[in-house]
């Protein structure tokens, strides 16, 4: 049986299964890629036909925990990261307002994250920073050793904001240990690793550069690999679109800001074009900046 007789007859078995519950709120989870979505129907928007799972509605049943904010900060495009670092003037009061907001998210979409307070602090540390971090913990306090993350921030300043926020956290989680911070070359000067998949249209940005990576969210199950961004053909709309899809997480924040008209958006046109070799019309911009806050 060839590929596409294969897709076909898994097409025709998705369509025999029960359908998902429509959220009123437009807010959906998968409880296997770990994701969140914002939009009207119960199809899974990436892989349509493909998939098997059905986004569940958070009125059915609340998300299990935050991690699928952390899988945007790991895996999705770090320009968000860096527009945030642009943006911050007043960092230590910002870092505050910003775990306010990241909790109103939290309790907003329904999220069960206090039963899971260290996992809430590293998805927080990782959608604000979008490096990877690594946690050593004992009795007394617990570690998080930011990795890499000079690609996306000066390590100084987000050391500033994430230490007026994690007070906060802390309060509200009622976690009795000491956190600190700590950070870790892994790259050192090689580029992080930019990809492109043709068949969910997603963008990633993840590891060591290399010409193809199995799919960070579906690794066991995704018949499709995301291909190095130098030879694939993509467009602006697939960029839109993943971030029309994506929780407002990052609007939140931006909105906190509130930078100056225009700043961020012009590096945002700046960072699209050196780092992504994406062209946007100004009507292309105007749309992604709006849906980012920026």
């Amino acid at each position: 049986m060839d590929m596409n007789e294969k897709k076909k007859k898994i097409t025709e078995r998705i369509n025999q299964l029960p359908p998902g519950s429509v959220s009123p709120s437009r807010k959906y989870w998968c409880a296997t890629c770990k994701k969140f979505f914002n939009m009207d129907q119960p199809v899974c928007p990436f892989m349509t036909k493909m998939c098997v799972n059905t986004p569940i509605a958070i009125e059915n049943l609340n998300p299990e925990s935050s991690e699928g904010i952390e899988k945007i900060g790991l895996f999705y495009p770090k320009f968000t990261q860096k527009m945030l670092s642009a943006a911050i003037k007043e960092y230590p009061e910002t870092g505050r307002q910003i775990a306010e907001e990241y909790l109103r998210f939290l309790k907003d979409w329904k999220i069960k994250y206090k039963q899971q307070p260290l996992q809430t602090i590293k998805s927080f540390l990782i959608i604000v920073s979008g490096a990877e971090t690594a946690q050593r913990v004992n009795e007394e306090e617990v570690t998080f050793v930011f990795l890499d993350v000079g690609k996306n921030w000066d390590q100084e300043k987000l050391f500033s904001l994430v230490s007026a926020a994690l007070p906060v956290l802390i309060k509200e989680l009622d976690i009795k240990q000491r956190i600190k911070l700590d950070a870790m070359d892994i790259l050192g000067e090689r580029p992080m690793g930019k990809y492109y998949c043709p068949a969910c249209k997603m963008f990633f940005e993840f590891g060591m550069e290399r010409d193809k990576v199995t799919c960070p969210l579906m690794a066991q199950k995704c018949m499709f690999t995301p291909t190095n961004i130098e030879s694939s053909n993509y467009s602006a709309q697939d960029l839109i679109r993943l971030y029309q899809i994506n929780p407002d997480i990052f609007k939140r924040f931006m909105n906190i800001i509130n930078p100056e008209p225009g700043q961020i958006k012009n590096y945002l046109k700046d960072i699209l074009e050196k780092e992504w070799n994406l062209m946007l019309s100004a009507e292309e911009l105007d749309q992604l900046s709006e849906i980012l806050g920026a």
